[in-house]
């Protein structure tokens, strides 16, 4: 039976399939909304007539139209190379981003067309990284990503399509949660370790630029990449400081330099032009360097080069270094943040707990 009713102004007529029909339909009726009372009934008198007649047909069957390009027709990968070309290179970690990138190019799911896609696709995929050995933290960047190229398909595409990483977003474990976060600090002796370790580089740019490096990062709490962007005229600039004019949160700061840090930094500088790197390597290079030798020169192979970092903030914050001083060294938005990054040692927590007993006690 058909209907006619009026809600928020507009008059909606509901036309109901015969059941003489015998053609294809999406569903026993079919609905319409219309600003006027008459456009609403000549529709529905019209649509019911060619019910009866059988040559009514449903045009929600028909293949919707998705624009000039046609991208739900389209490989993902295709999806994938066009987000990586027009959207990563305006984001701070776009090489390593575009890396993930070609990647994700490479799984079965990107040979699919995008249209065919569906959440069970990306569980497999999700659950084949599990099996490879992939951190839970590696496997949510991956879902991560995906589904950034889902929104901007379709948000700036304006493509008719659902973002299944949402989907899986609302499942309970369906995108692995983060980590609890690491509190791994240097050992005694690994300081000293990994400073000799150095001193071992066959590569003689390589050891130079490391003995600078490392104290760059274990006193300062730079990120690498910070680090490695550093060019001659920012440490030029003002003694014992250095000027990252363009740092990860979006926003320059200065970094206090330890005097060992600030003198390697000018040892490198010294006749270079202002606009040069002072580090001649890439962040990909100096991680391979102490992934694979360093590290392993000094008995030390669980210890990440972004470990130096917690250490740094973690020594400060022993020394008594106030939050808002801590949070401009290590360029922080947040506290929430910063605390990840303070991992007080047993003897350091007791230290700052405890201090005029251990004075009486001496």
């Amino acid at each position: 039976m058909s209907s006619l009713s009026k809600r928020n102004g507009k008059w909606t007529a509901t036309a109901r399939l015969p059941d003489t029909f015998q053609g294809p339909a999406w569903g026993s009726s079919v609905t319409q909304t219309f600003a006027l009372k008459s456009d609403a009934k000549l529709w529905l008198n019209k649509t019911e007539s060619e019910m009866k007649l059988g040559i009514w047909r449903d045009h929600r069957l028909e293949p919707k139209n998705y624009g000039p390009l046609g991208w739900p027709e389209k490989p993902f990968a295709e999806a994938l190379d066009a987000y990586r070309v027009k959207v990563t290179p305006e984001k701070k970690g776009a090489s390593q981003e575009a890396a993930m990138l070609q990647m994700l190019g490479r799984e079965d799911f990107a040979k699919k067309r995008i249209r065919d896609l569906t959440v069970s696709d990306f569980v497999d995929f999700r659950d084949a990284r599990n099996e490879a050995g992939k951190s839970a933290s590696t496997i949510r960047n991956n879902l991560n990503t995906i589904s950034a190229v889902y929104e901007w398909l379709i948000h700036e595409k304006s493509v008719e399509i659902a973002n299944p990483i949402a989907s899986l977003r609302k499942r309970r474990r369906g995108v692995p949660q983060p980590t609890v976060h690491r509190e791994r600090r240097l050992f005694n002796g690994e300081e000293e370790a990994i400073t000799k370790a150095i001193e071992g580089l066959s590569v003689d740019p390589t050891r130079r630029q490391w003995r600078a490096l490392f104290p760059l990062l274990l006193d300062t709490g730079m990120r690498l990449g910070e680090a490695i962007s550093i060019e001659c005229a920012w440490i030029r600039r003002e003694y014992g400081f250095v000027c990252i004019p363009d740092s990860k949160n979006g926003s320059a700061r200065h970094v206090a330099l330890s005097d060992r840090a600030y003198a390697g930094l000018l040892d490198l500088t010294d006749g270079e032009p202002a606009d040069s790197r002072v580090f001649r390597f890439t962040d990909w290079v100096a991680k391979d360097a102490w992934r694979n030798e360093i590290r392993v020169r000094a008995g030390c192979q669980d210890l990440r080069i972004h470990d130096l970092r917690h250490e740094a903030l973690s020594r400060m914050a022993a020394r008594g270094t106030d939050l808002k001083t801590l949070m401009r060294q290590s360029g922080h938005k947040t506290v929430a943040v910063l605390m990840k990054y303070l991992n007080p040692t047993p003897a350091e927590q007791r230290a700052r707990l405890f201090p005029a007993t251990e004075s009486a006690a001496t």
